[in-house]
């Protein structure tokens, strides 16, 4: 009984598998073989976020629009999902692409929605449009090398079962 119960501790304690090309094509993602363009964000209050300061950690980033349907219905998810990772090393960070709204505007947007992460808005930096040239909303997973493990286009499920599991081997858990 007690090689078993080791056994199963053992099981449990181990990190899930890395992220591979099958785990993100389950959740209609893409690897993309490439860094991750350096940015520099202005955020609410005077932050300044810039993701080669958060080399070392992996770091999820959503792009969305405050005029975006399925982003409305996508941001509390990232919210929730933001706070399933607060116990970890990983960074979630949110950039609003909107061009005719100001930052509080956005701020205020998000947080009817019950988003309680800093909003950034990609006007108020130095960001490559590159990242959401595909449309809104695109989320990227970046490494902790730096490097871009996995990108979706579009919206996703991101309290459901199988994508807090890819996550979770996203940040190594």
């Amino acid at each position: 009984m007690r090689l078993l119960l080791a056994a199963v501790l053992t099981l449990i304690a181990m990190p899930l598998p890395a992220l591979d090309d099958a785990s993100l094509g389950a959740q209609h993602m893409q690897r993309l073989a490439e860094p991750a363009p350096d940015f520099i964000l202005n955020g609410p209050s005077g932050t300044c976020l810039r993701l080669a300061a958060l080399r070392g950690h992996p770091v999820i980033v959503h792009f969305w629009a405050t005029w975006c349907t399925s982003c409305r219905s996508e941001l509390p998810a990232i919210q929730s999902l933001a706070q399933t990772l607060a116990h970890t090393d990983a960074t979630v960070v949110m950039v609003a692409i909107d061009t005719d709204k100001t930052s509080a505007e956005i701020g205020n947007y998000a947080a009817s929605l019950g988003v309680a992460l800093p909003v950034f808005r990609a006007g108020d930096g130095e960001i490559s449009a590159r990242y959401w040239s595909w449309g809104v909303p695109v989320t990227y997973l970046i490494d902790r090398d730096g490097a871009i493990a996995g990108r979706a286009l579009g919206p996703r499920d991101w309290t459901s079962d199988s994508m807090r599991t890819l996550v979770r081997r996203f940040v190594g858990q």
